[in-house]
């Protein structure tokens, strides 16, 4: 499980509720404690799933190959959940073939209490070029949790607010979700910021100190606040004390 110093910004927006603009450091200290802290990691993560989406998309992996790729790569405990994950991904990516170049992992320093950082994690590895338009790619394929759209919401503003900073200004997000179905099993949804609520700069400040001020008081209760573990990620601005 990851450190609360260094949650993913889906957590982030979880963790703020459905009313994010309501929330406060109590509610998220809270969630923390119930929701977060408490829960159990499966031992594994999406990568072979990431990659062979990075390569489907442009068109080197058939449905057979990529499935392939994630049932011989990774960590054994989660072979079969990448492979689901790719098999109900592809159709969409053959579908929508395009040029495509590797971000990376991004973590930003978000704020501090008592000397320690906390960062947000954004797992958005791939700028893909269509036709007509350019994505930052979100996957979505955790399996633990159904996030709402308010929180696809937020994670995404946070998300394009970042690289709205760089040179990929201008792109739009695609939130790749393929995590559980209202009747279960896997769904999968290609959501777009096209007509969905983009949240501001300043709002988007005033929900991060939110959740920063809950990372302290949950620290106070007892919830380990272990240097977080962010080998492979770029790291922007350490020692800022808001994202903007």
């Amino acid at each position: 499980m990851s450190s609360i110093r260094a949650l993913d910004v889906v957590d982030i927006a979880r963790s703020l509720g459905d009313e994010p603009m309501r929330a406060t450091p109590e509610g998220v200290a809270e969630w923390l404690l119930a929701d977060y802290s408490k829960g159990g990691g499966g031992g594994f993560n999406y990568d072979p799933a990431i990659l062979a989406l990075y390569d489907a998309f442009r068109g080197w992996h058939t449905l057979k190959s990529a499935v392939l790729s994630c049932l011989t790569s990774g960590n054994p405990k989660g072979r079969r959940q990448n492979a689901e994950a790719i098999r109900a991904v592809m159709p969409y990516a053959l579908e929508n073939l395009s040029t495509c170049h590797r971000i990376g992992l991004t973590a930003v320093a978000i704020g501090r209490f008592d000397k320690r950082t906390v960062y947000a994690k954004i797992k958005a590895p791939l700028l893909r070029v269509g036709v007509d338009r350019s994505y930052i790619v979100m996957p979505g394929f955790r399996m633990n949790h159904r996030p709402s759209e308010v929180a696809i919401d937020v994670a995404c503003s946070i998300a394009m607010a970042v690289f709205s900073q760089s040179n990929m200004a201008g792109t739009e997000f695609e939130y790749l979700y393929a995590g559980p179905g209202i009747g279960g099993g896997r769904q999968f949804r290609a959501i777009h910021g096209t007509g969905r609520r983009r949240f501001g700069e300043s709002d988007i400040d005033t929900m991060l100190n939110v959740f920063v001020h809950g990372v302290a008081i949950a620290a106070g209760a007892g919830v380990s606040i272990r240097e977080p573990k962010l080998d492979g990620y770029r790291i922007i601005d350490p020692d800022q004390p808001t994202m903007f």
